[in-house]
């Protein structure tokens, strides 16, 4: 019996490391580190016993933390929340989870509804699928201009999806990805041809779009 495609999108999303490596720096008072992963500033961020607010981010060098100096270790930021299904359904399980919009943020969606290709007994493969998975994090409409939510929150929400695929990559069940395609938007909702703009989830989000066709090795059988 196959596995429901979404649970097995909930599960590699739920492997993502929310954990930063990070290594003061006293002629630059910055935290060094090689990956700031989805790290972006005005968010939470934290180490054992502590919690912070990030000041600033330079992608994959270093990040600030606000009014903290001297602070090296593991730090820890915001886990993905994870979200299956079409668009009215996902935005009703997103905003009646819980009405603070930075508890829920950010968001790793799984549009439905899946088709996928099912193989017989002589394959190695169990499933294929072609999916879209959005990264999406809040952004601010109002004082943001596109470099902004470009630098802000699409920037991060790459680094997001690519953690993503590094957990696929790193699991020998799914062939190796030889390709996928990443759409940015720098707003996330639909625009008709006089300029006016609608959400699709109830909030005002930027993001990136991931497009790949997954394939699923068969496992193990019992007799």
């Amino acid at each position: 019996m196959i596995k429901e495609i979404s649970f097995v999108i909930e599960d590699l999303v739920s492997r993502i490391d929310n954990t930063i490596d990070g290594t003061w720096n006293n002629t630059t008072n910055k935290i060094e580190t090689c990956n700031t992963k989805w790290a972006r500033p005005g968010k939470p961020i934290s180490d054992i016993g502590n919690d912070y607010v990030i000041e600033e981010v330079e992608t994959d060098e270093w990040l600030t933390i606000l009014d903290q100096t001297g602070l090296s270790g593991t730090f820890y930021i915001q886990t993905p929340y994870f979200l299956g299904g079409t668009r009215i359904a996902a935005n009703r399980e997103w905003t009646i989870s819980t009405p603070k919009l930075a508890s829920k943020t950010p968001i790793i969606w799984l549009l439905h509804d899946i088709d996928y290709k099912v193989f017989g007994r002589s394959n190695t493969k169990e499933w294929e699928s072609a999916l879209r998975i959005f990264f999406l994090d809040e952004t601010n409409v109002v004082n943001y201009y596109t470099k902004d939510h470009t630098q802000n929150v699409v920037q991060p929400m790459t680094k997001l999806a690519e953690e993503f695929i590094e957990i696929i990559e790193q699991d020998r069940s799914f062939e190796t990805l030889e390709e996928y395609e990443i759409k940015n938007f720098t707003r996330f909702g639909t625009e008709d041809a006089g300029g006016s703009f609608q959400n699709i989830l109830d909030a005002n989000l930027s993001g990136v779009e991931l497009r790949l066709t997954l394939s699923k090795y068969k496992g193990n059988c019992c007799v």
